[in-house]
């Protein structure tokens, strides 16, 4: 079988392996969202960090989280896959990068609404809002697409960079980008710190899940038909050997113009 035929069937059945991944990290989540709900414990911890954040909170502060807010949000979602797009139409990256980087956004998005409808969780309370939200509280959304596109961004980084500083700065840039939204998402009031930290765990554990089965086909290809100008250099006891047999074997040496052999 060709091994072009063979790809395409390797890579469906590792996709639904991932489904499955995928059912059991959805519910993980749900149960996680309804123990959350239900103990007094964690429901304590996140009115407390929410009323210390909040109080906390000054006019550059507010303002700076609101616009961080948005790198979490449908824009920064649809610059990624703009880029994504591009480097595919620009042969930078394969056709599958994309096809795999929809395939995450899906899984991640709908185990996030799954798990919100599910749950059900109130939101904090109206009254410290700085912004409008809509639906339920766990998770959050706005972290998981943060957590989602940078990682994104990062691992395209650094599959197309020869630099492993340029590699580093990427994934650290991306983790302070998913800890600034996270922050916004508890600062402005919208959010409790446990929906921001389950949206981290899930989307971390499903892209290292996809990582883990798909990666390594996502790399580009070599390019082909590179010629090497460097000339080759054969090992020197391979030399030695061609010098002795030609001495033991008359007919393997050369004969030159004069009539002599060389």
């Amino acid at each position: 079988m060709p091994p072009g035929a063979v790809l395409p069937r390797a890579v469906l059945l590792r996709m639904a392996v991932l489904a499955g991944i995928w059912a059991g990290l959805t519910g993980l989540l749900i149960a996680a969202g309804e123990l959350v709900v239900h103990s007094a414990a964690i429901t304590h911890f996140d009115d407390h960090v929410t009323r210390v954040v909040v109080s906390a909170r000054t006019a550059p502060l507010n303002s700076a989280m609101k616009a961080v807010t948005w790198l979490g949000s449908w824009v920064a979602l649809l610059v990624t896959a703009l880029i994504i797009a591009g480097l595919v139409i620009s042969r930078r990256l394969q056709v599958l990068a994309l096809i795999v980087a929809v395939f995450a956004w899906a899984g991640g998005s709908g185990g996030v609404t799954l798990a919100k409808h599910v749950v059900g969780r109130e939101r904090p309370p109206r009254a410290i809002w700085l912004v409008q939200a809509h639906g339920w509280s766990f998770p959050s959304g706005h972290t998981a697409t943060a957590s989602l596109v940078f990682p994104v961004l990062a691992l395209t980084v650094a599959t197309l960079t020869r630099h492993r500083a340029v590699a580093i700065l990427g994934w650290v840039v991306a983790g302070l980008a998913i800890a600034a939204v996270a922050f916004s998402r508890v600062e402005l009031g919208v959010h409790w710190t446990t929906d921001v930290v389950a949206s981290i765990v899930l989307v971390a554990v499903w892209l290292t899940a996809i990582a883990i089965s798909l990666g390594g086909r996502l790399r580009p290809p070599e390019p082909a038909g590179e010629v090497s100008l460097r000339p080759r250099r054969w090992p020197r006891r391979a030399a030695r050997a061609g010098s002795s047999f030609e001495g033991r074997c008359p007919a393997a040496q050369t004969i030159r113009p004069d009539g002599q052999a060389s």
